[in-house]
């Protein structure tokens, strides 16, 4: 965790630390000169500095020195222990957090086994989900809960603001093993109102990497540029939002897998938005895009029946 120094390392800062205090008092005691009976008087009469160290006052300039350095490595010091204390206390309030987690699963799995005996065995041989849901990484919108659906039932791919890029390794592969292997009837865009992503990429401001992903919503953007004038902040959130699922859902159905098996077994392509505020979903109509035709891909399977 940042700021918290393993025992290892303290322990070397700490030597590190003795030597350097140790290292500065045989320069200071070189500087004073062998203890004796003039140094001892010394202490009592200032005129003896100039016989010390030779320079009028040029003992209490080394000694300010001595003492002022030691100060800075003392705040050094505590500024670390200062540090590390809350840090501590996180780590362990952290803890507490995942202890708590892994005890509300064992009985999560508890209840569940009880009222459903048979699901955790079934589940331990394999899966065979219906639904492909290609959703929003917001934490507001666990597709499980909000479909009131048990482990198994829907296959899952999400990230921020429901995107398809054509270029996406990762969602072209669950896209790929989700229509190929597991065969679903159903593919799912679901957006959300008050998404995050979709607000950024209504704003103007550098955000670093996430701009390269936000580009995409920001194409979206562009493309509805007339419908979205004129509206309020919020009205143009939801519309984009919904926009948004609209153009995601072309770009599922461009894919040749997902045409494959809508001409093979009728696999379905749907867009929902998730009202936060409500808890429901509401289905959108997804018009074909306009150039459809050009990303359509021949079957040759179809052909040669």
């Amino acid at each position: 965790m940042a700021g918290f120094w393993p025992f290892s390392a303290w322990k070397a800062k700490r030597k590190e630390k003795k030597q350097r205090s140790e290292a500065k008092a045989k320069l200071k005691e070189s500087a004073l000169g062998p203890k004796s009976k003039e140094s001892t008087t010394g202490a009592k009469n200032p005129d003896n500095l100039t016989n010390i160290t030779g320079v009028a006052g040029a003992s209490s300039k080394n000694d300010y020195s001595y003492q002022q350095q030691q100060q800075e490595d003392d705040a050094t010091s505590n500024a670390h222990l200062e540090y590390s204390v809350p840090t501590t206390t996180m780590a362990a309030a952290d803890k507490t957090v995942l202890d708590d987690l892994l005890t509300r699963n064992k009985e999560w799995a508890q209840r569940t086994a009880e009222t459903n005996p048979a699901l955790f065995p079934a589940l331990a041989v394999g899966q065979s989900p219906k639904i492909l849901w290609l959703g929003c990484s917001d934490s507001r919108v666990p597709e499980t809960t909000i479909l009131d659906l048990m482990p198994g039932e829907v296959f899952v791919h999400r990230n921020i603001a429901n995107m398809l890029p054509a270029t996406d390794l990762s969602s072209l592969s669950v896209l790929q093993y989700a229509v190929e292997v597991l065969q679903v009837q159903h593919i799912i865009v679901c957006g959300h109102y008050a998404c995050g992503g979709v607000n950024a990429a209504l704003g103007h401001k550098k955000l670093g990497l996430i701009d390269s992903w936000l580009r995409g919503i920001r194409e979206v953007r562009a493309k509805y540029e007339k419908q979205l004038e004129g509206l309020s902040q919020k009205e143009q959130s939801d519309r984009l939002v919904e926009f948004n699922v609209i153009e995601q859902v072309r770009s599922v159905l461009k894919n040749a897998n997902v045409q494959e098996a809508i001409e093979e077994r009728g696999l379905e392509v749907h867009g929902w938005v998730y009202n936060v505020g409500s808890g429901e979903c509401n289905v959108l109509e997804c018009p074909e895009s306009p150039d459809a035709h050009v990303f359509k891909i021949k079957n040759p399977r179809a052909e040669l029946e």
